[in-house]
């Protein structure tokens, strides 16, 4: 009986730990970047210890949401940040507004206003959206969270961008992984020479 008791007790603190929500993203949204660790932009939903969470998501949808080819064309927001307080247990969700046409669609990617969905209701969430300069091919989303997640919250002021693209067409070439690569790992000296070279500048 005092083995069973021990070994239950040492098993408390084991399952205390694993406590946490599930967090589910609309169809609409993008995960880019979650201060809990790397995730992935495929990924739907999030097992999420209790406390804050800070997050980085996209709203990217068809201009015409009842079209099964996109012929339209997509619109996608600029990162948008998100701080969430999530509770030990339960499911949550990020949705959007019911958006019925591409004039709405439209508006929502450059005035975007998140809910957010739990057991005791829907309420509205705050986001800040992040300048476009900051949102390229070659954005490491979750070394971009970590500037805005830096301890002085209060006095964060916009990272300064390291590379200035326009936004992406649906017709873009995809980067070669190792330039990307290559790229990234570079000094900000030698991005520079890499741009000017890359220009013909």
């Amino acid at each position: 009986m005092i083995r069973l008791l021990f070994f239950f007790i040492l098993l408390l603190p084991m399952t205390l730990s694993v406590q946490a929500a599930r967090l589910e993203l609309a169809d609409t949204l993008v995960l880019l970047a979650s201060s809990r660790g790397q995730v992935s932009p495929f990924e739907r939903a999030l097992t999420l210890p209790a406390g804050d969470t800070r997050l980085l998501v996209r709203f990217d949808s068809p201009l015409d949401p009842g079209s099964t080819n996109e012929s339209q064309g997509r619109v996608r927001s600029a990162p948008l940040l998100l701080t969430l307080t999530l509770p030990a247990s339960g499911t949550l969700k990020l949705t959007t507004p019911p958006l019925a046409d591409s004039r709405a669609i439209r508006h929502f990617a450059t005035h975007p206003n998140l809910r957010l969905e739990t057991p005791e209701g829907s309420h509205p969430l705050s986001a800040t959206t992040l300048p476009r300069s900051q949102d390229s091919l070659m954005t490491d989303y979750q070394a971009l969270l970590a500037r805005y997640d830096a301890p002085a919250r209060a006095a964060i002021t916009p990272p300064s961008a390291t590379l200035a693209q326009p936004a992406t067409t649906p017709g873009a070439v995809p980067v070669d992984p190792e330039l990307q690569r290559r790229y990234l790992a570079a000094d900000e000296a030698q991005r520079k020479a890499f741009l000017r070279w890359a220009l013909a500048l």
